[in-house]
């Protein structure tokens, strides 16, 4: 379950996960999920990106 607290940014934090995701040859499913759970993160904030750039690092480390 989301918070959401502001929309602006989530198409594109989506598709920019998307397009990592292709460039790094991910399987379609975890693409959708990281894609999906990235704008989920940019929803629950207000404004285009996220605030803390520590999350940003967090989830590349992850996604390594």
């Amino acid at each position: 379950e989301v918070k959401v607290v502001d929309t602006v940014g989530a198409g594109d934090a989506f598709a920019s996960v998307c397009i990592l995701g292709l460039h790094r040859d991910w399987p379609y499913r975890l693409i959708i999920e990281r894609a999906q759970h990235f704008a989920a993160l940019l929803v629950g904030s207000r404004g285009a990106t996220l605030n803390d750039p520590q999350k940003y690092s967090a989830l590349l480390a992850e996604w390594q």
